[in-house]
């Protein structure tokens, strides 16, 4: 019994499953300079070889993160440098996991529990994504035991009941990939949806790691007891420094008049001295399996085909089984034309 007075303690969040996906590296881009393309120095390539592509953020102009299998980490870093013309313009991160948990149903404070998680576990996060229905974060494989005993203290999963009972479950990493192979090789790129979004915002902000995680994961939990929801959320390191570029989109409720100010005034007052970035009117594109988390190159069919008809692409995310993208909100008419013909979706 709560003596008389004293708060109960907040229930934990009841999501569905946790996923840990092991045997990782993890390449970082930031900052390339000059002209940078997704496309021609990065998917292609990788898609060429025939590298599948198991995590992958970017934003526009500035960064680019993404998670190959451990014995492929190597040979791609020195491809993309070569690529790149830079010895600097990408870093190699190895012995990385892909922590995940889901679903979040763009509920900001199932992501906000989730970043808080890692930052109690003081895991070196080097990057997150959010898809529709899972939120993803990568780290060093030395810390997984402590990240997901972290995760079981702040959730409850109806998949598993105890840490034990999850690790007892996990299959080996050499299992694992080799799953991740091309089976799949349709002329025309099977989906279960592609659904648009319109009138998102976009955010940006860069903060110092892991320092403020728990002040943006508190935001985010505010951002869901405002109703507002979070349909796309990525965070990327910069080369060289603890930094966390975080690109963000919210969606508001329904009738709701614009709360692009109360966003901002909410940024300002946790992350004190920092500048968020606005733009609107952007519009989201989500596309969903069956096979984006076994086989290469699908990626790079959706880039090449928004490049052809010159849709730039403001941020993008590529985890399980998901690919997210924001775009601006005039030119979503012919990438849903455009993907249209790249994938096939059921007709409802």
């Amino acid at each position: 019994m709560v003596p008389m007075g004293e708060n109960k303690p907040s229930p934990k969040p009841r999501v569905g499953g946790l996923k840990v996906i092991e045997a990782g590296a993890c390449l970082v881009s930031s900052s390339p300079g000059g002209e940078f393309r997704l496309g021609l120095q990065v998917t292609e390539p990788l898609a060429q070889n025939k590298v599948n592509i198991t995590f992958l953020t970017h934003v526009a102009g500035d960064r680019t993160s993404l998670c190959i299998s451990q014995a492929e980490g190597e040979g791609t870093l020195a491809r993309l440098k070569n690529l790149a013309g830079r010895e600097d313009a990408f870093q190699l991160q190895p012995d990385t996991v892909i922590t995940a948990v889901y679903p979040h149903d763009k509920r900001p404070e199932i992501i906000g529990a989730f970043i808080r998680s890692l930052a109690r576990s003081r895991s070196i996060v080097y990057g997150l994504a959010s898809s529709p229905s899972a939120i993803t974060g990568i780290l060093e494989s030395r810390r997984k035991i402590r990240a997901v005993t972290q995760l079981f203290e702040d959730f409850q999963f109806s998949s598993v009941a105890t840490v034990e009972e999850f690790f007892a479950a996990q299959e080996i990493p050499e299992e694992y990939v080799r799953k991740v192979v091309a089976t799949y090789q349709e002329k025309k790129i099977k989906v279960y949806w592609i659904v648009p979004q319109p009138d998102l915002d976009l955010w940006a902000v860069s903060i110092p790691t892991p320092n403020v995680l728990e002040e943006v994961a508190d935001i985010l939990t505010r951002f869901g007891e405002l109703g507002l929801t979070i349909p796309f959320l990525i965070a990327i390191p910069r080369l060289g420094t603890r930094e966390l570029l975080f690109a963000f989109s919210t969606g508001r409720p329904a009738d709701s008049e614009d709360q692009g100010d109360l966003v901002r005034r909410l940024l300002n007052e946790r992350l004190s001295g920092l500048r968020p970035m606005r733009l609107i009117p952007v519009a989201g594109i989500f596309l969903h399996g069956p096979h984006f988390g076994d086989r290469y190159g699908i990626v790079n069919a959706l880039v090449e085909a928004l490049e052809k008809v010159q849709v730039s692409i403001l941020a993008l995310s590529c985890t399980i089984s998901s690919i997210s993208l924001i775009i601006r909100q005039h030119e979503l008419a012919p990438a849903l034309l455009v993907l249209g013909q790249v994938f096939e979706a059921p007709i409802s």
